[in-house]
This record gives structure tokens, C-alpha cells and sequence, in this order.
């Protein structure tokens, strides 16, 4: 296992017991076995660590209707793999800090759809289409989270359904 992912289990195993906010670097460093010189030399902080787990998850899953998924199959799936992973993430999102993983999924959301809108045809410059990819990336970003945290009540399904009724029409026309 490389060096980046013994810091990603580490932080894994730490937020399963506790909020990212509340996590030290030398907790991280120690449970993987590793220096903080080394932690450093790969990550900013733990907050550059929690982008890069999550950055993992996300190319497996939403980050796919640019490649091979429809819309929805993407988003199913990055559900699945949240719901797997459903108290590790509920601890990620419940940061407070301006680097947390809310601002990083809303940045990597808004280029996924950007990527590709652009690839459908859409005009990514024109400002009402630049509205519209961000209040799909922060409206879409802030429901799962909150399905997230407030532990999953609706099916994944249905969840899936109801973004994509709510998706701005300028998206939506493009959506598969």
C-alpha cells in the first residue's frame, strides 16, 4: 500500500470515532506508522487529505458520466459507495472549516458537470448555463450531505429521482 493511501486508512479508521475538525495530524501520522515530515511531504493538511480520499471515491462514481455512466447511474453509485461508507462521511461533511469536504465536493461537482455539459454541447461560458451548473452542484452537494447526515431516511432511488426533477432546465436538456 502506497504512502498516500496508509494516510487515507488511517484518517478512515479516525473519522469511523470522530469529526474531521476534532482529528490531529498526529493521530493520523500515528496510526498509519508514518513521520509527519512524510505526512507533509504528500498533504497540506488533513483537510488536503480528506479532498484526496474523497477525490477517490468521487472518480469512481459521479465523476463517470464524463466517461462510461449515465447521470444517474453515476449518482446511484456514488450513493452506494456513500451509504457504505455512511459514518466516515457523515464525520467529513460535519466540518466546520472553509477547507472542509462540503466546498471540495461543490468545486469538483461544478467541473465534472462542466466536462460534461461541454462534451453535450452546452455553452459553459453563457451565464445563465453558468448559474445553472452552480446551483446544481451546490443544491446536489448540499442534499446529499444532508441525506447523509441525517442517516439516509429516503431510498437512494428515490433520492436520485428527485435531484434530477429539480435539475435547472438548462442542464436537464442535456442530461441522458
Amino acid at each position: 500500500m502506497n504512502t498516500k493511501n496508509r494516510l487515507a486508512k488511517s484518517l478512515e479508521k479516525l473519522l469511523q470515532k470522530k469529526n474531521l475538525d476534532d482529528i490531529r495530524v498526529s493521530e493520523i501520522v500515528a496510526d498509519s506508522s508514518l513521520s509527519r515530515k512524510t505526512f507533509y511531504r504528500h498533504f497540506k493538511d488533513k483537510y488536503a487529505l480528506a479532498s484526496w480520499y474523497f477525490i477517490q471515491i468521487y472518480s469512481k462514481s459521479f465523476d463517470r458520466i464524463t466517461e462510461d455512466l449515465s447521470w444517474e447511474e453515476a449518482l446511484l453509485r456514488y450513493l452506494d459507495i456513500y451509504q457504505g461508507k455512511s459514518i466516515i462521511l457523515q464525520n467529513a461533511y460535519k466540518s466546520r472549516d472553509i477547507n472542509g469536504l462540503r466546498n471540495y465536493d461543490i468545486a469538483v461537482t461544478k467541473k465534472t458537470y462542466q466536462k460534461y455539459l461541454k462534451s453535450k454541447g452546452a455553452d459553459i461560458n453563457d451565464d445563465t448555463m453558468k448559474f445553472a451548473i452552480e446551483i446544481a452542484c451546490r443544491g446536489g452537494t448540499d442534499m446529499i450531505s444532508q441525506w447523509l447526515v441525517n442517516g439516509m431516511k429516503i431510498d437512494k432511488e428515490q433520492l436520485v429521482q428527485l435531484i434530477k426533477q429539480t435539475l435547472p432546465n438548462d442542464i436537464l436538456r442535456y442530461i441522458d
